[in-house]
């Protein structure tokens, strides 16, 4: 009986994958060649779920050929780049609002320094958001034709009569049906 056990968990443990992925941005190819985009991707064992023109779409992996994700690291460069300016200058207004400037020869308020800063941060933001888009590929994170060893191993586990403990074992060959 323990023994029974203590293969069951051992199986459960490191043959079953019942954890699921999750990608912020997806692009999916499926099997008659559709190429869909969509947010919000989730990849189980048997399904792959995403947000797609609004509309929550579910396709068995048997379905799809190619899913690419990619990290989503436009908004934070963004929120990096345009926050870091705006705390310089609000920093620099909260140090220099009604500071004589020898240069210009001009006094500046704190409302003009203010507006400046949120111009420039804007300007930041919009140059992270492009160096967040340039350095997020797309990478591959299921590959139908490239599954793995182990998703194609079959465990069952049962019981009969003439044997205690009925074991086996089968692997599931991929067959491309194009």
């Amino acid at each position: 009986m323990i023994k029974r056990l203590l293969f069951i968990l051992l199986a459960f443990l490191f043959i079953s994958d019942v954890s699921s992925q999750a990608y912020k941005r997806v692009q999916v190819t499926l099997r008659d060649g559709n190429i869909l985009k969509g947010k919000n991707g989730i990849i189980t064992n048997e399904s792959l779920t995403f947000t797609s023109e609004s509309m929550q779409k579910t396709y068995a992996l048997y379905d799809v050929n190619l899913v690419q994700a990619r990290e989503g690291k436009t908004l934070k460069w963004a929120l990096g780049c345009g926050g870091g300016c705006l705390g310089l200058g609000i920093l620099t207004t909260i140090l220099q609002a009604g500071q004589y400037n020898e240069i210009s020869g001009e006094t500046y308020s704190a409302g003009t320094l203010l507006a400046g800063s949120f111009i420039w941060a804007g300007v930041f933001a919009g140059a992270g958001a492009l160096i967040g888009h340039l350095t997020d590929p797309w990478e591959i994170v299921y590959n139908r034709n490239m599954s793995s060893f182990l998703r194609n191993l079959d465990f069952n586990i049962g019981s009969n009569q003439a044997a205690r403990i009925n074991l086996t074992m089968a692997y599931k060959i991929p067959i491309n049906k194009y």
